[in-house]
Protein backbone atom coordinates (compact mmCIF):
# COMPACT_ATOMS: atom_id res chain seq x y z
CA UNK A 1 0.00 0.00 0.00
CA UNK A 2 2.79 2.52 0.90
CA UNK A 3 4.78 2.01 -2.52
CA UNK A 4 1.29 2.30 -4.33
CA UNK A 5 1.40 5.93 -2.29
CA UNK A 6 4.60 6.83 -3.44
CA UNK A 7 4.59 5.94 -6.83
CA UNK A 8 1.29 8.11 -6.73
CA UNK A 9 3.65 10.88 -4.93
CA UNK A 10 6.50 10.60 -7.09
CA UNK A 11 4.33 11.08 -10.48
CA UNK A 12 3.55 14.32 -8.60
CA UNK A 13 7.07 15.12 -7.78
CA UNK A 14 8.05 14.47 -11.41
CA UNK A 15 5.12 16.52 -12.63
CA UNK A 16 6.14 19.84 -10.68
CA UNK A 17 9.76 19.86 -11.73
CA UNK A 18 8.84 19.27 -15.43
CA UNK A 19 6.49 22.62 -14.26
CA UNK A 20 8.32 24.90 -12.00
CA UNK A 21 11.87 23.79 -12.92
CA UNK A 22 12.54 22.88 -9.52
CA UNK A 23 10.90 20.98 -6.42
CA UNK A 24 12.17 17.62 -7.17
CA UNK A 25 14.09 16.83 -4.05
CA UNK A 26 11.65 18.48 -1.87
CA UNK A 27 9.23 16.06 -2.62
CA UNK A 28 11.34 12.97 -2.85
CA UNK A 29 12.85 13.19 0.09
CA UNK A 30 9.62 13.37 2.30
CA UNK A 31 8.10 10.72 0.34
CA UNK A 32 11.20 8.35 0.62
CA UNK A 33 11.49 9.21 4.58
CA UNK A 34 7.87 9.45 5.64
CA UNK A 35 5.59 6.97 3.22
CA UNK A 36 8.27 4.11 2.27
CA UNK A 37 10.56 4.88 5.91
CA UNK A 38 14.15 4.88 4.07
CA UNK A 39 17.00 6.39 6.53
CA UNK A 40 17.61 10.05 5.79
CA UNK A 41 21.60 9.52 4.22
CA UNK A 42 19.93 6.55 2.11
CA UNK A 43 17.06 8.87 1.19
CA UNK A 44 19.68 11.31 -0.05
CA UNK A 45 21.18 9.07 -2.53
CA UNK A 46 18.08 7.44 -3.77
CA UNK A 47 16.94 11.33 -4.37
CA UNK A 48 19.52 12.48 -6.55
CA UNK A 49 19.29 9.53 -8.70
CA UNK A 50 15.41 9.53 -9.30
CA UNK A 51 15.68 13.97 -9.58
CA UNK A 52 18.64 13.54 -11.48
CA UNK A 53 17.32 11.43 -13.98
CA UNK A 54 13.64 13.22 -14.04
CA UNK A 55 15.80 16.70 -14.28
CA UNK A 56 17.79 15.38 -17.14
CA UNK A 57 14.89 14.20 -19.26
CA UNK A 58 12.96 17.52 -18.30
CA UNK A 59 16.06 19.68 -19.34
CA UNK A 60 16.36 17.98 -22.89
CA UNK A 61 12.59 19.01 -23.37
CA UNK A 62 12.62 22.59 -22.31
CA UNK A 63 15.77 23.14 -24.20
CA UNK A 64 13.39 21.83 -27.28
CA UNK A 65 11.79 25.17 -26.78
CA UNK A 66 14.89 27.35 -26.72
CA UNK A 67 14.33 27.75 -22.70
CA UNK A 68 17.76 26.78 -21.55
CA UNK A 69 20.10 29.44 -20.65
CA UNK A 70 23.39 27.31 -21.84
CA UNK A 71 25.94 30.03 -20.83
CA UNK A 72 24.59 30.77 -17.08
CA UNK A 73 23.64 26.87 -16.65
CA UNK A 74 27.46 25.66 -17.30
CA UNK A 75 28.84 28.54 -15.25
CA UNK A 76 26.23 27.72 -12.08
CA UNK A 77 27.87 24.19 -12.38
CA UNK A 78 31.87 24.81 -13.08
CA UNK A 79 31.15 26.93 -9.80
CA UNK A 80 29.26 24.61 -7.73
CA UNK A 81 30.60 21.41 -8.79
CA UNK A 82 33.63 21.62 -6.53
CA UNK A 83 31.67 23.32 -3.20
CA UNK A 84 29.44 20.16 -4.21
CA UNK A 85 32.14 17.36 -3.05
CA UNK A 86 33.00 19.29 -0.30
CA UNK A 87 29.48 20.19 1.15
CA UNK A 88 28.99 15.89 0.51
CA UNK A 89 32.09 15.30 2.78
CA UNK A 90 30.86 17.94 5.33
CA UNK A 91 27.15 16.40 5.61
CA UNK A 92 28.14 13.22 7.08
CA UNK A 93 28.93 14.87 10.22
CA UNK A 94 25.48 15.89 11.27
CA UNK A 95 22.61 13.80 12.05
CA UNK A 96 19.88 13.04 9.44
CA UNK A 97 16.99 15.51 11.07
CA UNK A 98 19.25 18.45 11.14
CA UNK A 99 19.56 18.17 7.68
CA UNK A 100 16.02 18.17 7.04
CA UNK A 101 15.32 20.92 9.40
CA UNK A 102 17.97 22.82 7.46
CA UNK A 103 16.56 21.78 4.28
CA UNK A 104 12.78 23.06 5.19
CA UNK A 105 14.30 26.04 6.76
CA UNK A 106 15.94 26.93 3.18
CA UNK A 107 13.04 26.18 0.91
CA UNK A 108 10.99 28.68 3.62
CA UNK A 109 13.20 31.51 2.61
CA UNK A 110 13.69 30.56 -1.41
CA UNK A 111 9.29 30.59 -1.46
CA UNK A 112 9.18 33.80 0.84
CA UNK A 113 11.81 35.44 -2.07
CA UNK A 114 10.21 34.21 -5.15
CA UNK A 115 6.61 35.46 -3.48
CA UNK A 116 8.63 39.32 -2.54
CA UNK A 117 10.00 39.87 -5.89
CA UNK A 118 8.95 42.59 -7.86
CA UNK A 119 6.88 41.83 -10.63
CA UNK A 120 8.54 45.01 -12.96
CA UNK A 121 12.07 42.51 -12.48
CA UNK A 122 10.62 39.75 -14.70
CA UNK A 123 11.48 42.07 -17.72
CA UNK A 124 14.59 43.80 -16.28
CA UNK A 125 17.37 45.03 -18.61
CA UNK A 126 19.93 44.50 -16.08
CA UNK A 127 22.99 42.82 -16.61
CA UNK A 128 24.28 40.77 -13.98
CA UNK A 129 28.14 40.39 -13.72
CA UNK A 130 29.77 37.02 -14.30
CA UNK A 131 30.59 36.89 -10.41
CA UNK A 132 27.48 36.92 -9.37
CA UNK A 133 26.97 34.01 -11.31
CA UNK A 134 29.57 32.79 -10.30
CA UNK A 135 28.82 32.94 -6.34
CA UNK A 136 25.40 32.19 -6.63
CA UNK A 137 26.78 29.07 -8.48
CA UNK A 138 28.95 28.01 -5.69
CA UNK A 139 26.83 28.41 -2.40
CA UNK A 140 23.90 26.57 -4.26
CA UNK A 141 26.73 23.72 -5.16
CA UNK A 142 27.82 23.46 -2.03
CA UNK A 143 23.76 23.39 -0.22
CA UNK A 144 23.16 20.82 -3.04
CA UNK A 145 25.80 18.45 -1.58
CA UNK A 146 25.50 19.36 1.91
CA UNK A 147 22.07 18.30 2.14
CA UNK A 148 21.93 15.51 -0.45
CA UNK A 149 19.77 17.63 -3.46
CA UNK A 150 19.25 18.62 -6.92
CA UNK A 151 19.19 22.17 -5.65
CA UNK A 152 16.39 23.32 -7.58
CA UNK A 153 14.42 25.30 -4.94
CA UNK A 154 17.95 27.43 -4.46
CA UNK A 155 18.40 27.33 -8.31
CA UNK A 156 15.24 28.68 -9.80
CA UNK A 157 15.59 32.08 -7.23
CA UNK A 158 19.04 32.46 -7.60
CA UNK A 159 18.63 32.66 -11.51
CA UNK A 160 15.40 34.35 -11.25
CA UNK A 161 16.23 37.19 -8.38
CA UNK A 162 20.41 37.29 -9.02
CA UNK A 163 20.70 37.48 -12.73
CA UNK A 164 17.02 38.49 -13.64
CA UNK A 165 16.22 35.60 -15.81
CA UNK A 166 12.35 35.49 -16.87
CA UNK A 167 10.51 32.53 -14.52
CA UNK A 168 10.43 29.91 -17.32
CA UNK A 169 14.20 30.17 -19.11
CA UNK A 170 14.92 30.01 -14.98
CA UNK A 171 12.93 26.96 -14.86
CA UNK A 172 14.90 24.90 -17.69
CA UNK A 173 18.23 26.40 -17.23
CA UNK A 174 17.58 24.91 -13.50
CA UNK A 175 16.67 21.55 -14.68
CA UNK A 176 19.95 21.55 -16.42
CA UNK A 177 21.83 22.52 -13.29
CA UNK A 178 20.18 20.45 -11.33
CA UNK A 179 20.79 17.11 -13.42
CA UNK A 180 24.34 17.89 -13.08
CA UNK A 181 24.57 19.00 -9.72
CA UNK A 182 22.89 15.34 -8.92
CA UNK A 183 25.52 13.67 -11.15
CA UNK A 184 28.66 15.05 -9.45
CA UNK A 185 27.07 14.46 -5.84
CA UNK A 186 26.50 11.39 -6.51
CA UNK A 187 29.84 10.44 -7.41
CA UNK A 188 30.81 12.14 -3.99
CA UNK A 189 28.57 9.58 -2.40
CA UNK A 190 28.61 6.47 -4.38
CA UNK A 191 30.37 4.27 -2.20
CA UNK A 192 28.60 5.59 1.09
CA UNK A 193 25.49 3.44 1.48
CA UNK A 194 23.50 0.66 -0.29
CA UNK A 195 20.29 1.38 -2.01
CA UNK A 196 17.60 -0.75 -3.14
CA UNK A 197 17.76 -0.48 -6.89
CA UNK A 198 14.61 -2.37 -7.10
CA UNK A 199 13.01 0.62 -5.37
CA UNK A 200 14.64 2.83 -8.12
CA UNK A 201 13.55 0.64 -10.76
CA UNK A 202 9.77 1.23 -9.57
CA UNK A 203 9.39 4.91 -9.36
CA UNK A 204 12.16 6.39 -11.70
CA UNK A 205 9.67 5.23 -14.89
CA UNK A 206 6.42 7.01 -13.41
CA UNK A 207 8.98 10.43 -12.82
CA UNK A 208 10.11 10.38 -16.16
CA UNK A 209 5.90 9.82 -17.41
CA UNK A 210 5.04 12.85 -15.62
CA UNK A 211 7.41 15.47 -15.86
CA UNK A 212 6.87 15.14 -19.93
CA UNK A 213 3.26 15.97 -19.27
CA UNK A 214 4.60 19.38 -16.67
CA UNK A 215 6.89 19.79 -19.39
CA UNK A 216 3.66 20.44 -21.61
CA UNK A 217 1.63 22.57 -19.40
CA UNK A 218 3.94 24.87 -18.59
CA UNK A 219 3.72 26.38 -22.19
CA UNK A 220 0.05 26.96 -20.66
CA UNK A 221 0.64 29.20 -18.25
CA UNK A 222 2.82 32.82 -17.75
CA UNK A 223 5.98 33.08 -15.78
CA UNK A 224 4.19 35.28 -13.18
CA UNK A 225 1.89 32.68 -12.22
CA UNK A 226 4.58 30.14 -12.42
CA UNK A 227 7.21 32.20 -9.66
CA UNK A 228 3.98 32.66 -7.25
CA UNK A 229 2.73 28.78 -7.53
CA UNK A 230 6.68 27.76 -6.79
CA UNK A 231 7.01 30.40 -3.99
CA UNK A 232 4.12 29.12 -2.29
CA UNK A 233 4.62 24.97 -3.27
CA UNK A 234 8.37 25.59 -1.57
CA UNK A 235 7.13 27.79 2.12
CA UNK A 236 4.53 25.39 2.16
CA UNK A 237 6.86 21.69 1.93
CA UNK A 238 9.51 23.82 4.21
CA UNK A 239 7.23 24.32 6.64
CA UNK A 240 6.25 20.68 6.93
CA UNK A 241 9.69 19.65 6.98
CA UNK A 242 10.54 21.76 9.24
CA UNK A 243 7.99 21.22 12.47
CA UNK A 244 7.62 17.65 11.23
CA UNK A 245 11.53 17.18 11.93
CA UNK A 246 11.75 19.65 14.97
CA UNK A 247 9.23 17.64 16.82
CA UNK A 248 11.19 14.35 16.05
CA UNK A 249 14.52 15.83 17.14
CA UNK A 250 12.73 17.29 20.87
CA UNK A 251 11.47 14.00 20.94
CA UNK A 252 14.66 12.17 21.09
CA UNK A 253 16.39 14.83 23.28
CA UNK A 254 13.96 14.02 25.60
CA UNK A 255 13.98 10.42 25.35
CA UNK A 256 18.13 10.80 25.65
CA UNK A 257 17.28 13.20 28.21
CA UNK A 258 15.24 10.75 30.66
CA UNK A 259 17.96 7.66 29.49
CA UNK A 260 20.40 9.93 31.49
CA UNK A 261 18.25 10.65 34.57
CA UNK A 262 17.49 7.06 34.52
CA UNK A 263 21.20 6.24 34.67
CA UNK A 264 21.94 8.63 37.31
CA UNK A 265 19.00 7.87 39.49
CA UNK A 266 20.29 3.76 39.44
CA UNK A 267 24.14 4.89 39.68
CA UNK A 268 22.72 7.27 42.95
CA UNK A 269 21.10 4.02 44.51
CA UNK A 270 23.98 1.65 44.02
CA UNK A 271 26.05 4.20 45.92
CA UNK A 272 23.91 4.27 48.62
CA UNK A 273 23.45 0.41 48.74
CA UNK A 274 27.21 0.53 49.11
CA UNK A 275 27.46 2.69 51.77
CA UNK A 276 24.86 0.86 53.63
Amino acid sequence: MHLYLAVCLIAVMGFLLGLLGGGGSMLTVPILVYVLGVDAHVTIFVSLIIVGSTALLAGFLHQQRAQVAWNQGLLFVAAGTPLNFLGASVSWRFPGTLLLILFGVLMCVSGMAMLRRRANLESSSQSPTIWLAVVSGACVGFLAGFLGVGGGFLIVPSLVLFLHMPMKLAAGTSLLVIACNSMVALLARRHAVEVDWTLILELVPVALLATCLGVQLSEKFSGLQLRKAFGVFVILLGFFMVVSNATTLANLRATDAQAVKSSLLRHFEASIGLHR
